[in-house]
């Protein structure tokens, strides 16, 4: 009896859900932030904290992720005319990660709304070299224009190095028939998104680092 209870035991540690090693409750990433757009350059930076709380909008599947936005040294007017959906110092959003899945909603207030159109940092599991996965976002109300539209995601996995994995994604909004936009990104098992690269069909390039 007492053999068949260690069994049970172990096999339901080994079905039980991975514990969270990149968004447990207390952890910080700072990322630098290099905007280019046209004739605007802009050096940045973000705080993303975990809480440890359930994100309000999937309290089950998601952790509460609080983005600080650090843009008192920024002239902000040099954004007048770029589409926003507001000007913010903290904003509270979800970041997901489980034996099948790690992804973050990316920075999207301030100047940074554009990153709704581009693939979201995200890795499906398992990691292996070659493989290629898809995604579909659909976006809800409150977005403008961009409200009730569909964004398509193509990610591939291309090699990993020193336990770093290199990452090229595409996304197709369906707002904007024929553009495609794109993410180069980096990731580790233990430390999370460490570097994305986004390039848009308007010329626009937000790179992020984590410092």
């Amino acid at each position: 009896m007492k053999a068949l209870l260690t069994i049970a035991f172990f096999f339901l540690v080994m079905i039980a859900p991975a514990q969270d090693k990149i968004f447990r409750a207390g952890n910080a990433f700072n990322y630098a932030i290099g905007y280019s757009s046209r004739d605007i350059f802009v050096q940045d930076t973000i705080r993303m904290e975990i809480t440890g709380k359930g994100w309000k909008a999937a309290p089950k599947t998601s952790r509460e992720m609080v983005i600080h936005y650090s843009f008192d040294h920024i002239d902000t007017s040099i954004f007048r005319g770029i589409p926003d959906i507001g000007w913010v110092h903290t904003d509270t959003t979800g970041a997901v990660e489980n034996e099948k899945t790690c992804w973050i909603h990316p920075p999207r207030h301030n100047q940074y709304r554009i990153l709704e159109l581009a693939p979201f940092p995200r890795i499906d599991y398992p990691l292996e070299e070659g493989r290629r996965y898809k995604k579909i976002l659909f976006i809800s109300d409150g977005w403008g224009d961009l409200s009730n539209t569909k964004v398509y995601w193509n990610y591939n996995i291309h090699s990993c190095k020193d336990g770093i994995w290199h990452i090229s994604a595409t996304a197709e909004p369906t707002v904007t028939p024929g553009a495609i936009n794109s993410l180069d990104f980096t990731f580790s098992v233990n430390q999370g998104f460490l570097t994305m690269d986004y390039r848009f069909q308007d010329g626009t390039r937000i790179i992020m680092k984590q410092f």
